[in-house]
């Protein structure tokens, strides 16, 4: 017979060693049992981590970025970037003058009286550039906003050289005002967004990445920061891209940096490795060979007027001249076409001008157009959808352009906007179908534009009728 004594020993020992075994389970569990492990502070402090960048600034750079610290952390870096590329940024060039400086910029380093055009990447005469001032009557080209202008938030913006490139008007109205998209080859349309080409896309990235440092202009607006980075490490800069950077220095006084040095995207946001071009292996720029498309017998033409006209380019016409909407058609299918008439004595600058929609009349303004090239006085300027198939329509258009808002329907309002200020209007807002299936002509006694639509001022025609359109 076991003791009472004897007994409780047993217990305290039966009670010590479950207690030290439910212990050791919760200590040594099994390395593959699912569980929340405690955070890694090295990786928690990873941000704030000192980078340890050990460039080799070619001279003729030294000065310029002389102020930054590569000694700090990512965040750090970016401001510092930020704030050197605003400051060194005291030119601030009027838009009308990108004139003077971009076909210097972007001029063919095979042939300093061309220019290269983004996307096609072909090489036209300086002088058919298309302005209301250049009298050169073959006009081929105008200039691109990479990142478009009717998405800029910063006024400042809409002027700086780094976001042009001369690109040919058929080209840039395709273009539109798209985002840009994966693609593969040379530049196309992707429905709704836009592609390139396999030699423009880090072009494009690294103006993209500029706008985002320079301006805070959000990547989202014209594709997203993964396809940049993609595409900057993917197309190295090319000797183009670094003439054009030092071009715009001595024109507005910064640079992008992203082009003297594409690693610095990798550094501050990641994505594919880019080429670090500040070590002492780095080989220089790519050299591309572009498409010389001039034709001799115009470019020799129009030489001695280039010498004797051009030497102003005080500015391409006047944002102040009066336009109003003179038509609108809304036919059948993508049959739709609006025409705007410049009412003013002078030569209208449609850079100036832009049209909107509203969708269904639902009060807001949106999917903007921007608008490009000169307008003389007493001319019209016709817009159609690229996918009509009214020939008339066809052989009249000045700009062609693929969906919004150039799909509206007979309630979905238009607006013409000067400077975002809208100054005419065809149409009413509350999904009223003021303009269904008809051509809307404006009558000869309107003596100007009107930001409140009255439907007396017009005259009604039927679907798919567009005999007068080119002609007020």
């Amino acid at each position: 017979m076991i003791s009472k004594f004897n007994y409780f020993l047993l217990c305290l020992f039966l009670m010590s060693f479950t207690a030290c075994s439910e212990d050791d389970d919760f200590i040594t569990q099994e390395p593959d049992q699912e569980t929340e492990l405690p955070s890694n502070p090295d990786e928690e402090s990873n941000e704030d981590e000192i980078l340890n960048l050990d460039f080799t600034i070619s001279e003729n750079l030294a000065d310029y970025y002389s102020e930054v610290s590569f000694d700090v952390t990512v965040e750090e870096l970016k401001e510092e970037l930020v704030n050197l590329t605003s400051d060194k940024h005291t030119n601030f060039l009027e838009y009308w003058q990108r004139h003077d400086y971009l076909y210097n910029a972007t001029e063919d380093p095979n042939n300093p009286d061309n220019v290269i055009l983004v996307y096609s990447g072909e090489s036209r005469p300086k002088n058919q550039y298309q302005s209301g001032n250049n009298d050169n009557s073959t006009q081929t080209f105008n200039t691109e906003h990479i990142y478009p202008r009717s998405k800029i938030t910063v006024e400042t913006g809409e002027s700086d050289l780094h976001n042009f490139y001369p690109a040919d008007i058929g080209i840039n109205s395709s273009r539109g005002n798209y985002p840009f998209a994966e693609g593969d080859g040379s530049y196309s349309s992707m429905g709704t967004s836009w592609y390139p080409g396999d030699d423009w896309r880090g072009d494009i990235a690294r103006i993209v990445m500029y706008m985002n440092i320079r301006y805070a202009q959000t990547f989202e607006k014209v594709g997203n920061l993964d396809l940049f980075l993609e595409w900057n490490a993917a197309d190295p800069v090319s000797e183009l891209e670094v003439q054009k950077n030092n071009a715009i220095e001595e024109a507005q006084g910064n640079r992008n940096p992203f082009i003297d040095n594409p690693y610095l995207a990798t550094v501050i946001w990641g994505g594919d490795e880019a080429v670090n071009t500040w070590t002492t292996n780095y080989s220089g720029p790519i050299s591309e060979e572009y498409t010389d498309n001039s034709d001799d017998s115009e470019d020799s033409e129009n030489d001695d007027e280039e010498e004797d006209d051009n030497t102003g380019g005080d500015n391409e016409g006047s944002e102040n001249a009066i336009l109003m909407f003179s038509e609108y058609v809304e036919g059948g299918g993508n049959n739709k076409a609006i025409e705007i008439l410049n009412m003013s004595e002078e030569t209208a600058d449609l850079t100036a001008f832009s049209i909107k929609k509203q969708v269904n009349g639902n009060g807001e303004w949106s999917n903007e157009l921007q608008l490009s090239g000169s307008l003389s006085p007493g001319e019209v300027f016709v817009i159609i959808n690229a996918q009509s198939d009214l020939q008339q329509l066809l052989d009249e258009a000045d700009i062609t352009q693929n969906g919004a808002p150039m799909d509206f329907n007979g309630d979905d309002p238009v607006g013409l906007f000067n400077n975002g200020t809208l100054i005419d209007m065809i149409g009413v807002s509350g999904d009223v179908d003021f303009g269904k299936d008809v051509t809307l002509r404006r009558k000869s006694t309107v003596d100007g534009p009107a930001t409140t639509y009255d439907e007396d001022e017009w005259e009604t025609f039927d679907k798919n009728n567009v005999e007068n359109i080119g002609t007020y």
